[in-house]
């Protein structure tokens, strides 16, 4: 079994068969001032202390030993101390480096990442106005009109909003019928019904959720030419066609309360250019027919405003 090793100076030779050992001290290869160890663990001890080893020759010439797979440097404490500097420098460069490559693949990834969570609220928002626009639809089926954009009390003060005369086609039938339509949306009555959140009224890039007054807000804003005070549009009256006209749309800022009877406003006055838009590069609208288009934020003022009437005979081309 190979499991001894010789060491002269700093050099050390094995693993070496005892018969090996025993060789190269009868060729004088090994002499009695050199240091042996049995295994691979222990101390080195003087070759002379090894019995049987030596037969009474005895030679200096250690460069005749034999090298090659059996010998191995050992390193001196000063080459020990270079190489775990040399590996400090190098870890340090390599560690520099690797923060270089993270920067720049951050850098680069996220603009990607941003895009995609983009790209997510606006499906989400889209589909909101989809709810929006189906329940619109749904209202007109049953009441052969559009809801009012808000109601009136008899001495002419905002009473109901046209977006909770839609609520129950929007799965909120129970919250509906607790509504005490003997007192307008913000009676104390009804407070506790219109500080309930409505997240299909809720566009997810926009952070502010919750007005001043601490009651939720809506991110979407009727047409005015379609739903005004105590006045709704009947879907036979638009002569421009459905699929020309703005039924309701997305807005950036100054939001209202969802229970809010005066959140509509004609779409120029809230939309377009020189407004604040709800996404990077416009808004998204909801044409009367039920689809939802997104409207760039540098679009036409004329475009605009023909898409905004319901019978005013514009020319629309494609936008």
């Amino acid at each position: 079994m190979a499991n001894w090793y010789v060491k002269r100076g700093s050099q050390i030779a094995g693993p070496l068969t005892r018969e090996r050992l025993n060789q190269l001290a009868a060729e004088s290869k090994v002499q009695k001032t050199d240091l042996v160890r049995e295994g691979e663990d222990g101390e080195f001890h003087p070759a002379a202390e090894v019995s049987d080893l030596f037969t009474g020759v005895e030679s200096s010439a250690w460069d005749d030993f034999e090298a090659g797979p059996e010998t191995q440097p050992q390193s001196s404490q000063p080459a020990t101390k270079n190489n775990k500097m040399t590996l400090i420098i190098i870890l340090a460069v390599v560690g520099v480096g690797g923060l270089f490559v993270v920067g720049i693949l951050l850098a680069l990834l996220l603009p990607a990442v941003e895009q995609a969570r983009i790209a997510a609220r606006r499906s989400q928002s889209k589909n909101n106005l989809k709810q929006i626009g189906l329940a619109m639809h749904n209202y007109n089926e049953t009441h052969r009109i559009l809801p009012p954009g808000g109601t009136l009390t008899i001495d002419g003060a905002p009473s109901q909003s046209w977006t909770t005369f839609i609520i129950p086609f929007m799965d909120e039938v129970a919250l509906y019928n607790q509504i005490d339509f003997d007192y307008a949306w913000d009676h104390p009555s009804n407070q506790s019904i219109f500080r309930k959140e409505m997240p299909f009224f809720l566009n997810p890039n926009i952070e502010e959720k919750v007005s001043p007054e601490g009651l939720p807000l809506s991110h979407y804003v009727g047409n005015e030419l379609m739903m005004g005070p105590n006045r709704g549009s009947s879907f036979r009256n638009v002569t421009d066609g459905l699929a020309n006209t703005i039924m309701a749309y997305e807005v950036g800022d100054n939001f209202k309360p969802w229970g809010d009877p005066t959140n509509f406003a004609v779409p120029a006055d809230r939309i377009g250019s020189g407004k604040k838009s709800a996404f990077p590069g416009g808004n998204h609208i909801l044409m009367g027919d039920g689809r939802v288009r997104f409207l760039s934020e540098n679009i036409d003022p004329g475009v605009l405003k023909a898409l905004s009437t319901p019978d005013g005979g514009e020319r629309i081309d494609e936008f």
